[in-house]
């Protein structure tokens, strides 16, 4: 007994505990065999030291398709802080080794966990895009990890998850069986990674791992309510532009203010010349664009905020602010703004919240009205970020 207990002591807080043992019990049994994964793993198993993973993110359970993947030892895996603090969860993302990330902000106690768990042997998981697709499409790798990577002096595996999106979309609650694919894309070994640029490896990281759902799709999905939620992202018409009109009702996309319909196939696609969710989505990108130098959104939100480091958690009312200069928020007890230039995405949940770090404090903000402009913020945010970089580049031409 004393030699058990001793041994189990030594795994705690690895991969090898009985903690990430009891993780993805719990996740096998949530998910039965609901979904059909299919994994291409070759380049894999040829591989006998630690190694980074990185892959795209399509839905909450992408962790769980990758454990399904031949990993000579099983790897640990970076996640939202948010799930390695809050009580219970700490305690078993502390004794299950999982790794804790601050989204979008600078956090030094990650990249201090990976490069110790490397060191310790362990492969570790990463899904670098930070945040689940609302529209099918890979979002963009905000945090640039090449010269990183390099740094770790192990190699790099490459993988894209397909199908898993329209199993589990962003915007809706319920979930459909599929057959989801997971593939070793490429293996980069560490001596041929530290003789690529880090432009170079980052582009190439953003390539391999880009996705679109909607031109990939092959499940077949004869559901009668693929649509219900849809307005979480499609927030806006795209024939009249008028806003928080749209409204998803059994497989069709329906518009109060001028009575456009579109009607989703088995495929995921729409009946007319817009054709896909991204197709959709990018219509309303469009029409926010003539927006950005000037616009200015408000809402008064309830707040919930997470103490650092998993400290109490808060609750209070306050205001919201986004123009093109800035992010702010005001409260009895709280004021405090931040520079869109600081601000690289704006994570959400959709027709609920919008989140953000703010002084290592994780706080989650609901709008009071029209819950459905979460998506909207969050949309404004990405296109202030890709129109500082087309600015970039221009200037370095």
């Amino acid at each position: 007994m004393k030699r058990i207990f001793r041994r189990l002591r030594e795994r705690d807080g690895t991969p090898r505990s009985w903690m990430y043992s009891l993780i993805f019990l719990i996740v096998r049994l949530w998910q039965g065999k609901r979904q059909r994964v299919v994994i291409d793993d070759a380049p894999l198993r040829s591989l006998t030291g630690p190694y980074i993973l990185l892959a795209n993110h399509e839905s909450f359970f992408d962790f769980y398709y990758i454990s399904q993947m031949a990993h000579p030892r099983r790897p640990s895996y970076l996640v939202n802080e948010y799930y390695c603090t809050r009580p219970i969860l700490k305690t078993m993302a502390r004794k299950g080794g999982i790794l804790a990330k601050k989204l979008f902000t600078r956090d030094i106690a990650a990249p201090v966990g990976i490069l110790r768990t490397i060191r310790a042997g362990w492969p570790v998981v990463i899904f670098p895009e930070g945040r689940l697709s609302p529209d099918g499409r890979s979002n963009p790798i905000v945090e640039k990890g090449a010269a990183f990577y390099k740094k770790l002096g192990c190699d790099l595996v490459l993988v894209k998850i397909d199908g898993a999106y329209f199993a589990s979309p962003k915007w809706r609650r319920r979930s459909y069986r599929s057959e989801i694919s997971v593939r070793v894309l490429r293996v980069v070994g560490k001596d041929e990674l530290r003789s690529i640029p880090d432009a170079e490896l980052d582009k190439l990281i953003a390539d391999k791992l880009y996705n679109d759902a909607s031109v990939s799709c092959r499940n077949r999905y004869p559901q009668r309510d693929k649509a219900v939620g849809l307005e979480g992202v499609l927030y806006r018409c795209a024939d009249c532009g008028a806003l928080y009109t749209t409204r998803g009702e059994d497989c069709e996309l329906i518009c109060s203010a001028c009575g456009a319909r579109r009607r989703l196939n088995e495929y995921y696609r729409f009946d007319d010349e817009i054709g896909t969710i991204g197709e959709y989505y990018e219509r309303i990108a469009e029409a926010e664009k003539k927006t950005l130098s000037d616009f200015r959104l408000e809402c008064a939100v309830r707040t919930r905020i997470f103490g650092a480091n998993g400290g109490p958690v808060r609750r209070e009312e306050g205001v919201c602010t986004l123009t093109p200069m800035r992010f702010s928020y005001r409260s009895a007890n709280m004021d405090f703004s931040i520079p869109t230039e600081k601000l690289p995405a704006l994570a959400f949940s959709c027709g609920t919240e919008f989140e953000l770090y703010h002084e290592g404090e994780l706080c989650y903000f609901y709008p009071k009205e029209n819950p459905l402009q979460t998506a909207r913020w969050a949309l404004l945010v990405d296109l202030l970020r890709k129109e500082r970089e087309g600015k970039g580049d221009s200037e370095k031409e």
